[in-house]
């Protein structure tokens, strides 16, 4: 008998695993990449095999000039923004989505700006920059030693300690390849950025392509830019392979599960964010928006701003929102203003006119007479002083005057009001908040 228990006592030790427990995921193998283009006519080749059709029009600041007074299609405020932007990542969980911020390489505050907003959002799977590069996965490409892959690996994407070697690294190489970033100070901005993606969890991708691998193509050429574009693309498909993991559903992956849809946010050069730029290159299924960012650039900066500013004013960090695309503005010294906010006890708005209307909580007046709008609310404004309802919190406003337009963001309190007058000719508000 005991010789007999320790055969069945083998037995059951060497019966193959239990079925219940799910096998590793194994990820897809990334389709290959082709051989790297030798000249200009090879890479064009390549690339009219690949491009997708996109429609579109390219992204027109004109159209500040002409909005209505209508702050429903404002958000202001990082936090407010980053939820609309999540609310868009999320729209259709079956198809991939890219938030793409177009931006001025002389800007600072534009970086910094759109680093705030993404280390806020909860869906984004990654944060890709041109202002550093991947190597990719070329046929035949030479090494590529300005590659920022390995360093961005180390400092984002895992809780390891503080490298700095490899910050070191970076910053380095940001010296010698970006010119911009060193021309306009703002090499540290770049640092910071790293920082605050490590806070977030956020891993940083690089989306440029090393110039080791662009040698043998004509500089400022278009076809050497459209092969950026591709290269970005591309590389974010094999990233998206790498991350997906901590993104499924239920928590995980296993066995042959497929991929879930990625959720990426990239920051760009103006021109890449346009929609013959990157979303060529991009997932044919993607779900993509293009967002151009405006304002926070030097105060002897000629561009856009400076021909608005006659007419426009912005006050505060605002998203306008169009069928299209969106206009992502911020304050600056080309087309800001003045704000004076003060704080004040007591007070009284007046009560509903009707049981079960929301309560009166923002007085308006104006220097001229106008249109103003905050929230789902708007009225026409002037010397008399005007009631609207809105929701409490940070929330966008525009008003209009026959001299000036100015967007920015009022803090409405929980209880209480607040009484705000704008001055479209000297681009100023006042700000009184009157709470208990």
């Amino acid at each position: 008998m005991r010789a007999a228990a320790v055969l069945f006592f083998v037995a059951a030790c060497s019966r193959a695993p239990s079925t219940d427990v799910p096998a590793p995921w194994v990820p897809p193998v990334e389709p290959a990449w082709a051989n790297l283009p030798k000249d200009d006519g090879a890479a064009y080749d390549l690339l009219m095999k690949e491009a997708n059709h996109v429609e579109g029009r390219r992204i027109d600041p004109n159209v500040l000039r002409s909005l209505r007074v209508d702050a429903t299609k404002l958000v202001a405020g990082e936090d407010a923004i980053a939820a609309a932007y999540d609310n868009f990542l999320n729209g259709d969980s079956k198809k991939p989505a890219y938030l793409l911020f177009g931006t001025l390489h002389d800007s600072r505050a534009q970086i910094a700006d759109v680093v705030a907003i993404a280390v806020r959002m909860k869906s984004l799977w990654g944060l890709a920059l041109e202002q550093f590069r991947t190597t990719g996965h070329w046929k035949g490409a030479p090494d590529a030693p300005s590659s920022d892959d390995a360093d961005l690996a180390v400092l984002t994407r895992n809780h390891a300690p503080l490298d700095d070697g490899a910050l070191w690294r970076l910053r380095e190489r940001q010296m010698q390849h970006d010119h911009a970033a060193w021309k306009f100070d703002y090499l540290p901005a770049l640092a910071d950025l790293i920082f605050s993606a490590r806070g977030a969890s956020l891993p940083i991708l690089g989306c440029d392509m090393p110039p080791e691998q662009r040698t043998q193509l004509t500089s400022g050429h278009p076809v050497e830019r459209w092969l950026r574009e591709f290269h970005c693309a591309r590389s974010l498909r094999g990233a998206h392979i790498a991350l997906a993991p901590p993104h499924a559903p239920d928590g995980g992956l296993v066995d042959d599960d497929e991929a879930p849809p990625e959720r990426f946010a990239i920051i760009s050069g103006a021109d890449h964010a346009e929609f013959d730029g990157l979303p060529r290159w991009l997932p044919k299924t993607a779900r993509i928006r293009s967002v151009r960012v405006l304002g926070g650039r030097p105060a002897d900066a000629e561009g856009d701003e400076s021909e608005l500013a006659a007419n426009l004013t912005v006050l505060d960090i605002v998203v306008v929102r169009t069928l299209t695309h969106d206009l992502l503005l911020l304050p600056d010294n080309v087309w800001g203003g003045q704000v004076e906010r003060t704080r004040e006890k007591g007070g009284e708005a007046p009560n509903p006119s009707i049981s079960g209307l929301p309560r009166p909580n923002v007085e308006v007046t104006s220097d001229e007479a106008g249109k103003f709008s905050i929230g789902e609310s708007s009225v026409d404004v002037g010397a008399k002083p005007e009631w609207l309802s809105t929701r409490s919190g940070h929330q966008a406003f525009i008003t209009t005057a026959s001299s000036h337009t100015i967007i920015g963001a009022i803090d409405v309190p929980d209880t209480g009001f607040v009484e705000v007058h704008v001055s479209p000719k000297s681009r100023s508000l006042r700000v009184v908040v009157h709470a208990p």
